[in-house]
């Protein structure tokens, strides 16, 4: 008899972690082809760096606007909003005449992220119903679908030059594609009628703590903010690097190994967080030197970096999910996971933002360096507030 429920909710699983990875892969799309974008539509390194920036302030905006909105209305109608707005910016990059439409089209994707996230990790915990267990799922989605973004682009871009914004079209399909299926498949939610209303996403008081350690965790959203506005350009102007497949694998590559991250080190990491902390330092300490070398030392040096800084991310940052998460219940989990990537996106946007805005005074390989040296140092006071705050907790726990 059980069977047929089993089977049912292990599509309902399977449809909602392939609508995240497509919505994400949609929104890292753009992190291969800049240097094109440069060219063709003459935009300046700092205009680059802010074509990504604004994206993650855009979904900044709209996860503290509309956080909670499906605990209020159910997780599948928030998905299909989220998804029509991918749709619409993938046609608009399509068809884009000028910078402007671009801004527009990316603005349209921050929409989309800002509400698939929360909605997504909340759908995905309610499916299996295990904070740890769904924050580990949905962090996978998240880092697949943002790690195919730049490749899935480039290759495209490669093979249909005819076409440059081809990749673009087929993730607009694709979108479509998972609207319909999301139709067919069961809400977790049960529809209150409260409509529309926008509602900040919040943390019970009961849970502070938790969202304190676990944001320590959310660190390494900086440097993928930063190196994914920045390293196709970088890899450009500094390394010489301009072939097409190249530089989507580069871009994909801090996302490939946050993902590894999170399958090989969580575990490691939930038990020893100070591992992931060393490993961020480590590995921006490596992205600041970079530039300072020449040749293929300083390319090798980079992707290692890269390599080191992503996996280090990955085993933190879904265990901080679920320290978030794992004393609260299904009616505000969508509001809780959506806290969580406010501080995550927050970042992302400071990371893109501060690089941009530091290379345009100290020109892009010296500020990649001071970039790394303060992600480094930033790991360092994390890895301490951490270790203080959880041997508090600790002690608290044992006097009770």
């Amino acid at each position: 008899m059980s069977a047929k429920p089993d089977r049912a909710q292990g599509a309902s699983l399977g449809i909602v972690l392939a609508t995240y990875a497509i919505a994400m892969c949609g929104t890292t799309m753009p992190t291969a082809l800049y240097p094109t974008l440069q060219d063709e539509y003459g935009l300046s390194t700092a205009a680059s760096t802010q074509l990504f920036a604004i994206y993650a302030i855009v979904v900044l905006t709209v996860l503290c606007i509309f956080g909670s909105l499906s605990d209020a209305i159910g997780r599948k109608p928030v998905m299909i909003i989220g998804l029509l707005a991918s749709a619409a910016s993938g046609v608009l990059y399509a068809v884009a005449a000028d910078a402007p439409m671009l801004f527009i089209a990316r603005i349209l994707s921050g929409v989309c992220a800002g509400l698939v996230t929360g909605t997504a990790t909340a759908y995905l915990t309610d499916l299996v119903s295990s904070s740890a267990r769904g924050a580990s799922i949905s962090s996978v989605a998240n880092m697949i679908g943002l790690g195919s973004g730049p490749a899935l682009a480039a290759f495209l871009t490669y093979f249909v030059p005819s076409t440059p914004m081809i990749a673009f079209s087929v993730h607009a399909v694709l979108s479509g594609l998972c609207m319909v299926l999301l139709a067919l498949i069961p809400d977790t939610v049960a529809h209150r009628g409260r409509g529309l209303k926008p509602s900040l996403p919040l943390i019970p008081r009961f849970a502070l703590r938790d969202y304190c350690v676990g944001g320590l965790m959310t660190l390494g959203f900086a440097v993928m903010g930063g190196c994914t506005a920045m390293t196709s350009i970088l890899v450009v102007r500094a390394f010489g690097i301009t072939d097409l497949r190249l530089l989507g694998l580069i871009g994909s590559l801090i996302f490939i190994a946050t993902t590894v991250g999170q399958k090989a080190g969580g575990k490691l990491v939930s038990e020893k967080a100070y591992l992931g902390f060393a490993g961020l330092i480590i590995g921006t300490t490596l992205i600041a030197l970079a530039p300072r070398l020449h040749g293929s030392a300083a390319v090798m040096v980079y992707l290692f970096g890269l390599l080191i800084a992503g996996l280090s991310h990955g085993a933190l940052f879904p265990v901080g999910l679920g320290i978030v998460l794992r004393r609260i219940e299904l009616r505000h989990r969508g509001s809780a996971s959506s806290a969580f990537w406010v501080l995550g996106y927050a970042l992302t946007a400071l990371g893109a933002l501060g690089l941009g805005w530091a290379g345009q005074f100290v020109g892009e390989s010296m500020a990649v360096t001071w970039f790394g040296i303060t992600i480094a140092l930033c790991s360092a006071a994390c890895l301490l507030l951490h270790r203080r705050w959880t041997r508090s907790a600790a002690q608290g726990a044992q006097r009770s």
